[in-house]
């Protein structure tokens, strides 16, 4: 009887264990979603003026976006947006 009630309680902590796995994991993928749309724009209309080579693998965009100036350097082969400078008009 008391074998029967360990091994009961054994399977629900671990069914619980495994149900706040589940959520952690969920909660992660909505955390990294959310952080990846708040992170940089990319310029998708660029200007060719605006467009700098910095060495073969990386170049530099400028583009206004409302009342700010961004610079962003970008690599070549994963359109990765590699450091991001934000100026803000007066």
């Amino acid at each position: 009887m008391i074998k029967n009630k360990l091994l009961i309680s054994l399977v629900v902590i671990q069914g619980l264990l495994i149900i706040f796995g589940i959520i952690a994991i969920i909660f992660g993928v909505f955390y990294k979603m959310s952080s990846n749309n708040n992170s940089t724009l990319i310029n998708k209309n660029i200007d060719l003026n605006d467009v700098y080579l910095i060495n073969e693998n990386q170049y530099q965009q400028k583009f206004i976006f409302e009342d700010k100036i961004i610079f962003q350097i970008v690599d070549i082969n994963s359109n990765k947006v590699l450091k991001e400078i934000i100026i803000e008009k007066n």
